[in-house]
């Protein structure tokens, strides 16, 4: 039971993750064909991000392989492994939404001049 929560988890965290990178291809959407013009915090975001959260990923299913290999005498549990999935795409999450909403803001300025 302990294992196929570990795999539950991880895939909702992998879908997470995938939804997460699609989220950074928003901004370039937002900003218009050429995308130069775009703020530098959301330019690092898109270049990083889904590197990022393809690490997070690859760590997750690491970690679960770990789980499912070793010997059920010391089992860890899978609640652990869920705070600290959610946290992790937290963290990460905070940064593209702020960077999403840079550049949404930054595209309104300039209309607004123009």
């Amino acid at each position: 039971m302990n294992k196929m929560l570990h795999a539950v988890v991880l895939v909702f965290f992998a879908s997470a993750c995938w939804f997460l990178s699609l989220m950074l291809k928003l901004p370039a959407m937002a900003a218009g064909p050429s995308g130069a013009g775009m703020p530098a915090f959301t330019r690092l975001c898109m270049s990083g991000g889904p590197y990022l959260t393809a690490g997070l990923a690859l760590l997750a299913l690491a970690y679960c392989i770990y789980i499912w290999t070793r010997k059920a005498d010391n089992r860890a549990n899978w609640i652990g492994f869920l705070a600290t999935a959610l946290s992790a795409l937290f963290v990460v999450l905070l940064p593209t939404i702020v960077a999403m909403y840079i550049t949404v803001v930054d595209v309104i300025n300039r209309s607004a001049v123009h």
